[in-house]
């Protein structure tokens, strides 16, 4: 009974209504004046709390001042972490290529049968079974032996004949170059005329060869000239095949003497018909190539 008398007497005061006067001092005269109980006291300070806590959490959540908070992520260096994970995981997967690959070239060489599965134990590094690396000896495997006895044939090295590559004049006995393409000469070298190569032509579809070894410098498409393709040699020689129906090289290709580079076509405006448009340059000159090897004249 009493403690109902308590609960009872601490609840009238929650309801017991304060009449609250504001003055200035030394002014008896009210300026504000208001009511208020307890309850509502104590409800007015819980919503202002939750009102304070709910502006906090947006102000962290939704605004870049949750970047300064110690522990809190970063979307640029979580951007940053996944792109240095996904070029990581390629490097390693370019890494174990490479390894596959050197580790088949010791089998080639030591006459075992090759792999093409990315081994986790793979150690390139260590001699296989019954190979002695300090003697030059060596077993052929089946596949080996074959393609050899194909290669002994003339026909697959020797794919021209020989008028098609010629010394170089006043060049070291060494320099030779390979002619581009098999045809006739349409339109000759007329450096006044700004046409600065030859113009040979021969059938569609034709397998059009560099003239020397040399780095593809670059690989693309013009208005004028079409799908066009240019080397650069060594010795400052610089080669230019324009017209092309399609590319085989792209930049930064090696290429050898008499690799094919393109296939002849007739693209571009400046074109009459299936051709190769053929420019040969020493330290930034324009030559004549057909004073440098044997190109059958129209």
């Amino acid at each position: 009974m009493e403690e109902e008398q308590k609960k009872e007497r601490w609840w009238q005061k929650l309801n017991k209504i304060y009449h609250v006067t504001l003055s200035r001092l030394g002014n008896k005269d009210a300026e504000l004046t208001f009511h208020l109980n307890m309850k509502t006291l104590i409800l007015s300070i819980l919503g202002f709390i939750v009102l304070l806590i709910a502006l906090t959490v947006i102000i962290i959540v939704f605004t870049p001042i949750r970047e300064k908070i110690p522990g809190y992520a970063n979307d640029s260096l979580n951007r940053e972490v996944y792109l240095l994970s996904r070029r990581a995981d390629s490097l390693a997967y370019e890494m174990q290529k490479r390894d596959v690959y050197f580790y088949n070239l010791q089998r080639i060489i030591g006459g075992y049968e090759i792999t093409d599965s990315l081994r986790d134990d793979l150690d390139i590094f260590t001699p296989l079974p019954g190979t002695d690396i300090d003697s030059l000896e060596r077993q052929n495997s089946v596949n080996d032996s074959l393609l050899r006895e194909k290669l002994e044939i003339p026909q697959y090295y020797a794919p021209y004949d020989e008028k098609q590559v010629v010394l170089t004049p006043g060049l070291p006995k060494a320099e030779v170059f390979f002619v581009p393409l098999n045809g006739i000469i349409t339109a000759a070298y007329d450096p006044n005329n700004r046409h600065y190569g030859v113009d040979i032509a021969a059938g569609e579809n034709q397998i059009i060869n560099s003239t020397l070894d040399g780095i593809v410098v670059f690989s693309t498409w013009s208005i004028d000239g079409g799908y066009t393709i240019g080397i650069q040699h060594a010795n400052s020689y610089f080669s230019i095949y324009k017209h092309n129906a399609s590319l085989l090289k792209r930049e930064g290709d090696f290429v050898k003497a008499g690799e094919a580079i393109a296939i002849l076509g007739d693209s571009g405006d400046l074109t009459t018909g299936p051709h190769l448009h053929f420019e040969l340059w020493h330290n930034g000159v324009s030559l004549n190539p057909a004073d440098y090897m044997n190109i059958e004249k129209h």
